[in-house]
């Protein structure tokens, strides 16, 4: 039986940690964790203490989703291959995402400067679309030998179908999720406007940063729908998965975005777990793993219009619900599921 360390300041809670761990152990891989999140320089030292004890027991470390700034440590306290859990790259999270474009420059440069280390060191990077292997390569210059698509997949120990929960009286259509700016949630809005005296209700449950919260909160009060709900916390996953599954629709993201083209959201994998079916804009990312009409609906990115249209007409079709949820389901449970995703790991080079 192989044996993996997981390494870093990363969050051993954070669903793509979450999901890979459980997935190599279901994989007959042994995990071994070395992980701490103190701030500052604390954080290496400790690190290193900790390695020290497991040096010589493990066949391959993988720094986790998040840890990019121990990449190079782990490359030079390790004798093992070292594969590093980019996801996507640290100037996604930190500046796309956050829309801090207008951040001084020297932390633009800083992000760059922190991708260009972590891709460095790492043997193997695990990104989470063939999407962003094109990126990784064409962008960061990092070889293609390098990169493996290893899909997020869905924490089944979570997100777990129960068909006794009862759907909403009238019908509901959930958008869950962060309020950023590739989320697209003004489109939301304006199509909950368009659909106001359709007997459609919208649940939207979210929080968000800097102008994508401001824009969301600018155009709630300009449209003002009356068929709206704002639930703006965190939810705790159970009561989350429930809210969830008393809807009859979720929908994914719907902005015009450098992101979307390479990105596939956690909710995407989350909603063909628990047999929701799942509408969203007509993207790069999402198209390399969802086919429209049989897996999802899809709509014109940012036209409030189109997603109108398309929720009635799931609204009015139960039909087309079911043949959209099932299809979902089964291809979750065919390549989403931990097992599955992290299979690739299991079997790549750097654990042979």
């Amino acid at each position: 039986m192989k044996t993996v360390l997981y390494f870093g300041n990363i969050d051993l809670e954070v669903s793509r940690n979450k999901i890979y761990v459980d997935g190599l152990r279901k994989n007959g891989v042994e995990v071994l964790l070395c992980v701490d999140r103190s701030r500052g320089i604390r954080k290496y030292w400790n690190l290193y203490k900790k390695h020290k004890e497991l040096l010589g027991k493990y066949d391959a470390l993988i720094v986790g989703y998040g840890g990019y700034v121990t990449v190079p440590m782990a490359k030079l306290i390790s004798n093992k291959p070292v594969i590093f859990d980019a996801l996507c790259s640290f100037y996604e999270t930190e500046i796309l995402s956050r829309d801090a474009l207008k951040e001084i420059p020297f932390r633009i440069l800083y992000v760059r400067f922190i991708d260009w280390l972590s891709t460095y060191f790492a043997d193997k990077i695990l990104v989470e679309s063939n999407k962003q292997k094109e990126y990784f390569s064409e962008k960061l210059k990092v070889k293609s030998e390098k990169l493996l698509t290893v899909y997020t997949g869905v924490d089944d120990s979570i997100f777990k179908f129960d068909e006794s929960i009862e759907k909403y009286e009238k019908f509901t259509v959930l958008f869950r999720g962060r309020i950023m700016s590739e989320a697209g949630v003004p489109t939301i809005i304006k199509t909950a406007k368009f659909l106001e005296n359709k007997n459609i209700d919208f649940l939207i449950i979210g929080h968000g940063y800097n102008d994508a919260m401001r824009e969301f909160e600018k155009v709630l009060k300009e449209e003002n729908p009356k068929n709206v709900t704002y639930v703006g916390k965190q939810l705790p996953f159970d009561e989350l998965v429930i809210l969830m599954q008393k809807c009859h629709v979720s929908l994914g993201q719907f902005a015009k975005h450098e992101r979307l083209e390479r990105t596939i959201p956690h909710k995407a994998y989350e909603s063909l777990a628990l047999k929701l079916p799942y509408i969203t804009a007509r993207t790069g990312g999402v198209q390399e793993v969802l086919q429209e009409d049989v897996h999802c609906l899809m709509v014109n990115p940012e036209d409030p219009e189109d997603l109108a249209q398309k929720i009635k007409l799931i609204c009015k079709d139960g039909s087309l619900r079911e043949k959209l949820s099932d299809a979902g389901y089964l291809l979750y449970k065919e390549r989403f599921s931990p097992k599955e995703v992290v299979s690739s790991i299991v079997f790549s080079s750097s654990l042979q």
